[in-house]
């Protein structure tokens, strides 16, 4: 195996959380393990880390109820064209390539070989393709190696720019997340609780596994809902907590490094999102910490739980289905003992040594020998 320069470029804000700017800095740190030099540029709207660059400010915008912090700067051009005449790399990494504008920048620029990752998924096609596919086409003609995190993600780019993909899911360290942290203090040891980790936007559903703990604590009053994140629907969500007399505790975003604490404290994980769902990294997350899950029936969940036999699936936005399944979990420790078991067992398939040699084979076949 040859020691490679790699550049990791992100669509997305690198000061804002989100799940691909989680997948890209754990990636680094995989493919740094195996000896390559990497480093991540992108976006930003505050100072980053040692290895971390930003080449353009972020603008936020809003694409189907999500907010995102994209770079739009057209200055940028110039700044990934100094960079590359500057820098040598062996391979260019972009996620998201057709997110505007940073990403085209390093398609068009990049002297060496180009390896591209797709996320996204929408089950009703994705808006922003059909539009751009006439200018970009000979963007996406400059990427040697495709790469779609599922199916579902690969289904909907492949659609507007047909070709070949490979499938290389997301992944996580699986013995990182599950090393045993200190209970946060809003779990507290004897009660049981319910989790749920991201962004509080509409098409997470996020008010219908509120409504569901109306169900839940009338079978069983002890259980309360945590919720681990941030985002537009906050007021109004706490709101419905208030209003329906649900137990929630909202505990605002989380970084990457407490986070495994409220996983492993919790009882059961729930994910109860409308669609627009490729993968699903918090599943894999509880999958690790041994937790069974709860989660809308979307394909991007499907896949990853109905195969695992790690937890229950439930029609998307039925909140009473929802509180059915959580009291079922709930009220059984041997089943939850058992879905957790099948959910470890499942994840060390994703766990992140195994995807960065994946990666790395990729890389490799693209250089001369």
């Amino acid at each position: 195996m040859r020691p490679l320069r790699i550049a990791l470029f992100a669509p997305y804000d690198l000061a804002r959380a989100g799940g691909v700017t989680t997948h890209i800095r754990a990636q680094a740190r995989a493919l740094r393990q195996l000896g390559h030099t990497v480093r991540i540029f992108g976006p930003a709207s505050a100072p980053l880390d040692e290895g971390e660059t930003a080449l353009s400010r972020s603008v936020t915008v809003s694409f189907g109820g999500t907010e995102s912090g994209l770079g739009l700067d057209p200055r940028s051009r110039s700044r990934v064209a100094t960079l590359f005449k500057s820098e040598p790399f062996d391979i260019v990494h972009v996620h998201e390539p057709l997110v505007p504008l940073l990403p085209w920048f390093a398609l068009r620029d990049a002297p060496s070989r180009i390896v591209a990752t797709f996320h996204v998924h929408r089950e009703h096609g994705h808006r922003w393709y059909p539009a751009v596919r006439p200018w970009l086409q000979s963007l996406i003609r400059r990427v040697d190696v495709r790469i779609a995190v599922s199916e579902a993600a690969r289904r909907t780019v492949a659609a507007h720019f047909p070709g070949d993909y490979e499938i290389v899911p997301n992944a996580i360290d699986v013995d990182a997340f599950r090393a045993p942290r200190r209970r946060p203090p809003a779990i507290v040891a004897g009660t049981l609780h319910v989790l749920y980790v991201g962004r509080l936007e509409p098409r997470k559903g996020v008010d219908h596994v509120i409504r569901a703990m109306i169900d839940v604590q009338r079978d069983l009053p002890q259980a309360r809902l945590i919720v681990v994140g941030d985002g537009p629907e906050r007021e109004a969500l706490v709101a419905l907590a208030r209003t329906t007399g649900a137990q929630v505790d909202f505990a605002g975003r989380v970084d990457d490094e407490e986070l495994p604490a409220y996983v492993q404290a919790s009882d059961v994980v729930c994910s109860p999102a409308t669609g627009g769902e490729s993968f699903g990294i918090v599943l894999l997350e509880a999958m690790a910490c041994e937790k069974p899950i709860v989660a809308s029936r979307i394909e991007g969940y499907e896949t990853l739980v109905g195969d695992a036999d790690c937890g229950t699936l439930v029609p998307a936005g039925d909140a009473h289905a929802i509180g059915a399944a959580l009291v079922s979990l709930l009220g059984d420790g041997n089943l939850r003992r058992t879905f957790g078991a099948h959910g470890l067992q499942a994840a060390r398939a994703y766990d992140w040594p195994v995807i960065a040699r994946r990666l790395d084979a990729i890389y490799q076949r693209l250089l001369p020998e």
